[in-house]
């Protein structure tokens, strides 16, 4: 049951399909020991705010929305999505329920050890304020539910006597909505539910979602399009049109004020679950139609590069599997483990985000082939760092150590001597925040002799 720090925030985009955690066990794919089972479910907590059924209107819309949502999917219900009705107060209750602070606190050491969160951020905080800004509803794979805002379901019982105005916010309402009942619909066919509890680390983890967002989002745009007549291959038909279309997602205002404001390692990742997510998709169905996004599900992608450059998934070309051997002097020296994690392409094309432009950023990023990271944490010193890399060639490792130099070379904190960047052929090493004494081994043990 796990998420990472950007995944609990995902809510917030268009709703998102929910299991037991929504907006805790932050990216426990870091732990550097065996995965444990499954918890039991915890118990139900008492939660503020309203909820209801839906009138017989409210019903009948949403019954409509469900049959939209199996003929743009092209999967039929195998049994009734039951619907309930919750006030923001009770939808945001919910989520904050769900939160594990010890979780979310680890994900956030990891993050402000590499620079991209402050120290400072109140996270949970955050997460609550993008929730709030935008959540219309979402599926529960957990309860099987779907649930709708209340504000909106009464507008849809309203229906014919609303303005212009409201009239344009509740058929944006609807066409979330559909995106929501897709993943009912991968819930019933494609096993949603156990694929959100695989063991992954943070990669995976983000191409998954890439797969069941961009899947979800693509089949909302076939609603949107099927209305004004025009069929959905006829964007996925077309490679340079499944860009640009994606490009005017990605600069819209999707999300508000607050996720602009949000930090890159948060922002960028959820945006790409939706709008690289979509891509994606929109090229396995200019393929082969929802039969591949359907397979897809059933093999699905392994890393954000192989979602980021769908041939990469279509060869496929999948990443090396690097291991961090052990440490012993960080050991010695009274270090653990916080959390241990390969981060992807995606992701440091966000950590060298921070010491370039962002095309820069990524073009850097573009040639990863594994990686493997490793947190640790001290009673007396700074969490630190120890990340190796590895890259398609040397050039590509070449511009990845010049990004990773750029950021240490932007940054006061940690200072220039608890730095270190040392590349061999392939394989790049970052070290942040360790004393020179500390460091002396790491390079020939991470890089090899």
């Amino acid at each position: 049951m796990k998420h990472s720090l950007v995944l609990l925030s995902c809510i917030a985009l268009f709703g998102a399909c929910s299991s037991a955690a929504p907006a805790g066990d932050a990216k426990d794919a870091h732990d550097a020991t065996e995965k444990p089972p499954i918890a039991p479910p915890k118990p139900t907590p008492v939660l503020q705010g309203t909820r209801r059924g839906p009138s017989p209107r409210e019903t009948r819309v949403v019954d409509e929305l469900m049959g939209s949502a199996e003929r743009v999917r092209g999967l039929t219900f195998k049994r009734p999505v039951p619907v309930l009705v919750e006030d923001r107060d009770r939808i945001t209750s919910y989520v904050e329920s769900q939160i594990e602070d010890e979780e979310l606190d680890r994900a956030r050491v990891v993050y402000a050890a590499l620079g991209l969160l402050p120290q400072d951020l109140d996270v949970r905080s955050l997460l609550l304020r993008l929730m709030g800004e935008q959540v219309v509803g979402y599926y529960d794979a957990e309860e099987k539910h779907l649930v709708v805002r209340d504000d909106v379901m009464r507008a849809f019982g309203r229906g014919d006597d609303m303005n212009a105005e409201e009239g344009s916010e509740l058929s944006e309402a609807r066409i979330v909505l559909v995106h929501e009942l897709v993943h009912a619909l991968q819930d019933q066919h494609l096993n949603l539910f156990q694929n959100i509890h695989a063991t992954r680390d943070t990669d995976a983890d983000n191409a998954f979602h890439a797969l069941v967002e961009g899947d979800a989002t693509l089949a909302m745009i076939g609603y949107a399009l099927e209305r004004e007549d025009i069929p959905l291959s006829r964007l996925t038909g077309n490679p340079s049109q499944i860009q640009s279309f994606s490009d005017v997602v990605r600069r819209s205002p999707l999300a508000g004020t607050e996720l602009e404001q949000a930090p890159a390692i948060i922002r960028v990742p959820l945006l790409s679950a939706y709008v690289d997510g979509l891509a994606f998709c929109a090229s396995l169905h200019g393929v082969g139609g929802f039969e591949a996004v359907n397979r897809a599900h059933a093999m699905p992608p392994v890393s954000s590069e192989q979602v980021l450059h769908p041939t990469r998934f279509a060869e496929p070309d999948l990443p090396q599997q690097l291991k961090l051997p052990e440490l012993p002097e960080l050991a010695a020296a009274g270090y653990e483990v916080v959390r241990e994690d390969t981060l992807g392409e995606l992701e440091i094309g966000v950590y060298f985000s921070q010491g370039a432009r962002e095309a820069d950023a990524k073009r850097a990023a573009d040639g990863w082939d594994g990686d493997r990271l490793r947190v640790y944490r001290s009673a007396t010193q700074p969490p630190a760092v120890v990340w190796v890399s590895v890259w398609d060639s040397e050039r590509d490792a070449q511009e990845a150590e010049a990004a990773a130099a750029h950021v240490a070379r932007q940054f006061p904190t940690p200072p220039a001597d608890r730095w270190e960047v040392v590349r061999k052929a392939k394989k790049l090493l970052i070290v942040r925040d360790l004393a020179p004494q500390l460091r002396a081994r790491i390079p020939a043990i991470a890089l090899g002799p």
